[in-house]
């Protein structure tokens, strides 16, 4: 009996040293609470931070590329891309030279399976430099955005033959094809025979000593004629050429340009002739000398 009441003596011993160490660990003192506090805020923090009705610019992407890397006037660009998320907006694009000047602006719509694709001619009044072009994609937000770059070359050169000799001409042409310029020396002309696509301008430019138009050794005013109607062109010049930027409409076939004098006024054939005839001439003359008495 004696051993039965110890044991459960010992019993209650231990259950009460448990029930105190219990109570040990629940009390909690002011500093202790601050402490605990302080460390779920700052775990929750982030979680609050980042929760939001809008997605974040990051989740976001957009992707840009050519089908080549370098164009000429009048080629076709084909651009195209894909978007990670629909936002229900266009795409913006802009094109930039290589001063950075903007040449094109557009929007595009993406597809519903998340691509997207625009075409767009290389060349123009604003394509007036060879070089790296840039095209910017923004999608949504001046954030989301993408670029890529390609080689534009410029001008296509047209070379025009004259008795052996080659003066290129050079030009950029917008809604057409240029199908061939034929000189006629006789008229100090150049007959530009073009495939219109629609209305459009062509800007070629010509070096002096090919075709000039003078007056009292002063520039003059070329005679340009649409078709056999007489127009205006803008024109630039400098010392060794000049460009002339002519409007054509869907129906134009031929561009005349008419000036004072073109080449060759004295060409290579005609100088072979002059030179072989002034020999002639000095030989009959001393042999003429011999045989008088």
């Amino acid at each position: 009996m004696p051993e039965i009441i110890a044991v459960k003596l010992l019993v209650k011993s231990e259950v009460l040293k448990y029930q105190i160490i219990k109570v040990e660990l629940l009390k909690i003192t002011p500093v202790h609470f601050i402490l605990i506090l302080s460390f779920i805020v700052i775990s929750c923090f982030p979680a609050f931070a980042q929760s939001s009705s809008h997605p974040s610019s990051s989740s976001l992407s957009i992707t840009v590329m050519t089908d080549k890397s370098s164009y000429s006037d009048g080629d076709k660009i084909i651009i195209s891309g894909i978007i990670k998320d629909q936002l229900n907006v266009p795409i913006s694009l802009a094109i930039k030279d290589p001063s950075e000047n903007v040449v094109l602006i557009g929007q595009i719509t993406p597809d519903s399976d998340n691509t997207y694709s625009a075409q767009v001619t290389a060349g123009g009044r604003l394509w007036t430099a060879a070089g790296t072009y840039e095209i910017d994609v923004t999608y949504g937000s001046k954030d989301v955005t993408a670029k890529t770059t390609f080689e534009f070359t410029g001008y296509h050169a047209y070379p025009i033959e004259i008795q052996g000799i080659d003066y290129d001409a050079t030009y950029v042409i917008t809604n057409g094809n240029i199908v061939s310029i034929k000189p006629n020396t006789d008229s100090k002309s150049l007959a530009v025979t073009i495939d219109s696509k629609g209305n459009g301008t062509i800007a070629i430019t010509f070096p002096r000593a090919l075709i000039d138009a003078k007056t009292n050794n002063q520039d003059s005013q070329f005679v340009v004629q649409e078709d056999g109607i007489v127009i205006t062109p803008e024109e630039s010049k400098s010392d060794t050429s000049r460009t002339l930027t002519i409007s054509f409409s869907s129906n134009t076939k031929q561009i005349e340009i008419i000036g004072t004098q073109i080449v060759p006024e004295f060409g290579p054939l005609a100088l072979v002739i002059l030179t072989v005839s002034v020999i002639l001439l000095l030989f009959y003359t001393k042999r003429q000398s011999f045989i008088a008495p």
